[in-house]
């Protein structure tokens, strides 16, 4: 690596004097850094004209040895002095990919380039360091918000985490003129934002980590774009009986969300996270034709049926008793179409319909209201047609589930979502009051149709922070399961806070011995890795 660093003393003496861009999807930007909070001893270069192609392999974060390798008769690439800055706007979407001088800047509250946004954004910077003497030295981090550094395999700041702008130090042993791998990893939440890398050493004043010292990686990453934890509620407003549907498209997982309540506006998102009213609804009149009101429009699940978009849901017909109903769209935002009628209805009342699909037949799983009348509560199957807006010819109801009443489920067993793992069929079901008392459960069976074991004890209870979990949907992100559903604040004496609503909590599930896991047997109350992060 010796002619890396004739080439950095070259840039030492003068040779250089800018950072440069990289050709990029969409805009660039130049790479100059505004001075923040602190001083800074390392020279501020301007921005100049040299460039890179990124000629190298995905993941590289060195300069090519000529000496090695094959040979193609070509010069090796130019090294570019600074680190390769990757950008992504919300954690997901890379937009500027650039030669950075160095890590020192002081966005406040303005954006780093042009189509990244100001707030909810993530950097990879990559490349090598080049140390001017051996011995100790001090890696050194200021950032608002999260920071983590390797050098070389080691991860030796790890601080990822919200914050205002905080201090981080490493120390490491580094050896003079001897490239050595530097990767730094950044996120941004709101607010104010900044990042900086500095070093000293017993011979070194503290400074920015200057060009002169730093070769620019030749090609990207390769690496998934870095992205914060998060912490629960995932949305801090009433949005009971969350029913979440996952749809893949050309920019990745995209997941639609309906609660009850109203016309059933859809909200979307692409990590679980971050939400958005879309502006579409499911019932634009507030009720189905041929309901008698909008009063209990209940549970609503969005599902793929086909080639076309099935919403399910609670309402009541005609005479004012609870119901199922189906509208169906070309596109998960609509415009819905209803039916003439509903789809099942029962003199008990019939409520929180899914949709499962399994070797190759559609079921609607329901459950019967019977606790409203004293009775007890079974959640059925029966098979769909293919179009999933009416039943199979000859098809029957099959009882699947029925409450015990002696057991934590007490008089309800509701809010039924199935799905397949390990050989084996798992109902994700919720029981008892829907307030502090609620949880959720899960019985197994090895056939869609039963006879499905309940594990016993619930799988989500009561915390000192989340009372009455469940109702929710089971949302796969890159492999990884993951269980949307609502919660209570607890009031503090155990009870549900009544003034905040059902809120929209995410947490992981893990597959254990057979049965699923999620968290510590009930909400998540701290930070948790973002959905689909391993």
């Amino acid at each position: 690596m010796r002619s890396s660093w004739a080439w950095v003393l070259a840039v030492a003496s003068g040779c250089f004097d800018g950072a440069g861009e990289i050709t990029t999807t969409g805009e660039s930007s130049s790479g100059v850094g505004t001075s923040g909070e602190g001083e800074s001893t390392g020279s501020t270069p301007t921005t100049g004209d040299a460039s890179t192609t990124g000629t190298g392999s995905t993941g590289d974060t060195g300069v090519h040895d000529s000496s090695g390798g094959a040979t193609t008769g070509e010069p090796p690439p130019e090294p570019t002095p600074g680190l390769r800055g990757e950008y992504y706007g919300t954690y997901l979407d890379p937009v500027i990919d650039r030669v950075d001088p160095g890590i020192d800047f002081d966005w406040a509250d303005g954006a780093p380039g042009e189509g990244v946004g100001a707030d909810r954004f993530s950097i990879r910077w990559t490349g090598q360091l080049v140390p001017d003497s051996s011995g100790p030295h001090t890696i050194i981090t200021e950032s608002d918000d999260g920071v983590r550094v390797w050098i070389g395999d080691a991860l030796v700041i790890d601080d990822w985490n919200g914050h205002f702008i905080k201090r981080n130090e490493a120390a490491v042993d580094l050896v003079a003129d001897v490239p050595v791998a530097v990767r730094v990893e950044y996120f941004e939440l709101d607010l104010g934002s900044a990042a900086r890398l500095k070093w000293s050493s017993p011979t070194l004043v503290e400074e920015v980590i200057p060009p002169t010292r730093l070769i620019a990686a030749q090609a990207p990453s390769g690496l998934a774009p870095p992205k914060p934890p998060y912490i629960n509620p995932v949305e801090a407003f009433d949005c009971p009986d969350p029913g979440v549907f996952g749809l893949d498209m050309a920019d990745g997982p995209n997941f639609y969300k309906l609660c009850t309540g109203g016309k059933f506006p859809i909200r979307h998102s692409r990590d679980l996270v971050l939400w958005n009213d879309t502006g579409a609804v499911v019932l634009p009149n507030g009720k189905p034709n041929w309901a008698a009101n909008g009063a209990r429009n209940w549970a609503p699940e969005l599902h793929r049926v086909g080639d076309e978009f099935v919403v399910y849901f609670t309402t009541v017909n005609g005479a004012n008793v609870l119901s199922i109903g189906a509208v169906h769209a070309a596109d998960p935002l609509g415009p819905y179409v209803g039916t003439g009628g509903p789809l099942v209805e029962h003199p008990l009342g019939v409520i929180d319909a899914t949709y499962y699909h399994s070797g190759g037949t559609p079921y609607l799983i329901y459950k019967i209201d019977g606790n409203s009348q004293g009775q007890p509560t079974p959640i059925l199957a029966r098979q769909l047609a293919p179009d999933g807006l009416s039943f199979a010819d000859g098809s029957g109801e099959v009882t699947l589930l029925v409450n015990q009443g002696d057991t934590w489920e007490g008089g309800v067993v509701e809010a039924p979502w199935i799905v397949e793992n390990g050989g084996f069929h798992y109902m994700f079901y919720s029981g008892n009051v829907y307030n502090h008392q609620y949880r959720t459960g899960v019985a197994r069976s090895v056939g869609p149709l039963g006879p499905y074991e309940k594990l016993g004890t619930p799988i989500l209870g009561n915390n000192e922070r989340w009372v009455g979990p469940g109702h929710g949907s089971v949302v796969q992100v890159q492999g990884l399961d993951h269980f949307v559903y609502h919660g209570w604040i607890n009031a503090g004496n155990g009870t549900n806070d009544g003034t905040k609503g059902r809120q929209v909590l995410v947490d992981r599930i893990v597959w254990d011995n057979g049965w699923p896991r999620i968290h510590d047997g009930s909400p998540s109350r701290s930070q948790q890795l973002w959905p689909g992060v391993p």
